[in-house]
């Protein structure tokens, strides 16, 4: 018994040990760059920006329901805020509304970088109408916020790209390397016809980039628990996205005597049981990437468990799964986001659907994934199908944090944010930057704000000094571009 006692003990000194020296020994990550104070605002960019917010370049999922004219007067708006810009660089129309800029660089043996930002928005949910605290085009200010629908999805880069550029050519500035300007009119639909075309030009024209940059995380101290220092976040990768539609048939009646039971009945059942069957938790690159950046900046014992994320996966899954971002970061979610059954209050219906979106993991198909959810549902009475076979993106791939590409990224987000950290993460959401990997494997998606408000819902707004940093992080990207 005293030798098992002792092997016992001996062995939880050797498995302690491993995880001191691991937690001891983990590299930081964090360049060492001092920020450059960013200049002061001119009240013309402010205006220009509280001017391109009073454009509803709305994408709605109803095709019948697009206006091109908000789009056609953007452009003009466009034309005339920075007449540079559209006299010194060639402009591309693609797909009527898509526009690709070429800035020709001095170098043609470098490799371009691309600037990527959308002009469609996502529309006003009615229901919401009477809560925002201010109109949702107006581009007001408020308490130190320029607000409206498309001030941090997406205006705010497309608008800093454009200032700084029209800055720089006004200064007789040349870039080394040619810079790409993508600004896609359809992103919050897809992409399809925009980015996606654009992103097909190029590869035609045989373009590999050295770097692209779309709209994704942002700087925040408030996202990132066990860290005092704010921290940006650059999405290495990006989930795929799937929807799938449920759908049961059953012979409905008189509500005055309903069966045991219904269409309803059966279709939210299904729902239930698979919101009660999440999918395993994973730790993807991009996450195991976010341990590594962030863990020996963190005390003790946030350091340790990111040190040795495999032995404390299930702590550090306990405590991401209590949020919805967290969650999202990692494990393929899913909720559902349209029902609908009935047309009287007094009448059973026949048919009853629900539509449920799921957003993958990289290594999480969508086959995979839908054979899954018939496995877990178990009923066939309940009818599964895509419900937009045209948008159903894999997970992309995951950029490498030791390219050079991501060195010069993180060096100019530590020059444009004083005292920042950089880490990368998983992009929970979708961007237009999915249809270029073609292009280039250096895709990483970063919006220059800090702490944005109101993400593709009511009183969305950013403030002035993230327009500021924002102006002043594509500014330096440009200059830096040799």
């Amino acid at each position: 018994m005293k030798k098992i006692l002792l092997a016992i003990l001996l062995l939880l000194l050797i498995f302690t040990g491993v995880i001191a020296f691991k937690t001891i020994t983990a590299p930081n990550l964090q360049s060492k760059i001092t920020a450059i104070p960013a200049p002061a605002l001119t009240d013309k960019a402010v205006k220009n920006f509280q001017q391109a917010i009073t454009y509803p370049t709305i994408s709605f999922g109803d095709a019948s329901k697009w206006d091109s004219v908000p789009f056609i007067n953007f452009r003009n708006f466009l034309e005339t805020t920075y007449p540079s810009v559209h006299q010194k660089l060639t402009r591309e129309i693609i797909s009527q509304y898509s526009y690709l800029y070429t800035w020709k660089g001095k170098n043609p043996a470098l490799k371009p970088y691309i600037l990527m930002a959308h002009q469609d928005v996502v529309p006003i949910e009615e229901s919401t109408s009477n809560q925002w605290h201010f109109e949702p085009f107006s581009g007001t200010i408020q308490n130190g916020y320029i607000c409206g629908r498309g001030t941090t999805d997406d205006k705010i880069n497309l608008i800093s790209i454009l200032e700084a550029a029209e800055k720089l050519l006004k200064e007789n500035f040349e870039p080394e390397r040619t810079i790409y300007f993508v600004f896609g009119h359809d992103e919050e639909i897809g992409g399809k016809n925009g980015a996606k075309k654009i992103a097909e030009l190029l590869e035609r024209r045989n373009v590999k980039a050295d770097l692209i940059i779309d709209e994704g995380g942002f700087v925040t101290k408030e996202k990132v628990p066990g860290i005092a220092k704010p921290v940006a976040l650059i999405g290495t990768s990006e989930k795929g996205y799937l929807s799938l539609e449920f759908s049961v048939n059953k012979i409905g009646g008189h509500s005055s005597m309903p069966e045991s039971e219904t269409a309803i009945d059966i279709l939210t059942k299904s729902i239930v049981k698979l919101r009660a069957n999440p999918f395993e938790a994973k730790f993807v690159a991009s996450t195991q990437n976010f341990f590594e950046f962030l863990g020996p900046e963190m005390k003790f014992p946030n350091n340790m468990a990111f040190a040795n994320p495999a032995i404390f996966k299930s702590i550090i899954v306990k405590n991401y799964s209590k949020s919805g971002s967290g969650n999202a970061m990692i494990r393929t979610t899913f909720v559902p986001t349209i029902i609908h059954a009935g047309i009287k209050d007094n009448v059973v219906p026949t048919l009853a659907t629900a539509v449920v979106n799921f957003r993958l993991l990289p290594g999480d198909s969508s086959e995979m994934i839908k054979e899954s959810v018939k496995k877990i549902i178990n009923d066939e009475r309940v009818i599964i199908k895509e419900y937009n076979r045209e948008f159903s993106p894999e997970a992309t791939p995951t950029a490498s944090t030791e390219t050079a590409a991501f060195k010069v990224l993180d060096t100019i987000i530590k020059k444009s944010y004083k005292g920042v950290l950089t880490a990368p993460f998983l992009m929970i959401g979708g961007t237009d930057s999915k249809h270029f990997y073609s292009v280039s494997e250096n895709i990483f998606k970063f919006s220059p704000m800090q702490d944005p408000i109101g993400f593709h819902t009511i009183d969305e707004q950013v403030s002035i000094e993230s327009y500021r940093h924002s102006l002043w992080f594509f500014e330096q990207l440009m200059r830096s571009c040799k």
